[in-house]
């Protein structure tokens, strides 16, 4: 049997712009495709559970980030391990920036966080709220930033480059921002939306990095029924444009 086993982290705290619709997403998709899902939300205090083959966290307000951060830390080295070892991330925003090196707040201090990615985040404040098209890999994503944050990306691959928006260096010329990072099949991004309700191809890559990883043979079939839903999400993509 095919099968994709989600670890959903700190969905009370930083789940509130909509990106468990990321985690539904993946696992509705994933279905649609033969593959057998399990999600596990992990909380506050609890372990990671065994066997992951994908790592969401979603975002939240700085106060929610500042609640994590301590609790990341402890599965530190675990996280890091799984994705060196191939394990897709998603981090949205308060998720990246817990998942990455460092965090300094705008009194100052600064906060180590997972060390995931090796980025570095510096929260301001100034705030960037509004639609948001990048170009990628795949092609146009869109989504909605909301985010108070100026990332150093470390020399990581972007995730896109602004078409329109902010993106993840708010200080920099419009004709060279970026949004989001790469590292190997995981993402870093300040794109809600959520971002993978109207992106299915992005959705669709996160699985098949996934799946494959403990399943190489495995390849993404026909699945007809989800024909309406991608319509419906390249007309949300659309109207962002």
């Amino acid at each position: 049997m095919t099968t994709l086993h989600i670890a959903h982290l700190y969905p009370k705290e930083l789940g509130i712009n909509g990106d468990v619709g990321n985690v539904l997403t993946l696992a509705f998709r994933a279905r649609a495709f033969g593959v057998d899902v399990r999600v596990s939300d992990v909380n506050r205090g609890e372990s990671l559970p065994d066997q992951i083959d994908f790592v969401h966290v979603g975002s939240g307000p700085t106060d929610a980030l500042e609640l994590v951060l301590p609790d990341i830390r402890r599965h530190s080295e675990e996280l890091k391990s799984l994705q060196k070892s191939g394990v897709p991330f998603l981090g949205i925003s308060a998720g990246w920036f817990a998942l990455s090196d460092s965090v300094t707040f705008v009194d100052g201090s600064t906060i180590v966080g997972a060390g995931v990615f090796p980025t570095r985040v510096t929260l301001v404040g100034s705030r960037a709220v509004g639609e948001i098209e990048i170009l990628t890999e795949w092609g146009s994503v869109t989504g909605f930033e909301n985010h108070s944050s100026h990332v150093d990306d470390a020399g990581l691959e972007h995730l896109g480059t602004v078409v329109h928006g902010v993106g993840s260096n708010p200080a920099a010329a419009a004709r060279v921002r970026w949004e989001g990072v790469r590292l190997g099949p995981s993402i870093g991004t300040n794109l809600h939306g959520p971002l993978l309700p109207m992106n299915p191809v992005v959705a669709d890559s996160l699985i098949s990095s996934a799946v494959t990883r403990r399943h190489p043979d495995w390849t993404i079939p026909n699945a007809p029924g989800l024909e309406h839903i991608d319509a419906f999400a390249r007309e949300s993509r659309d109207a962002v444009r």
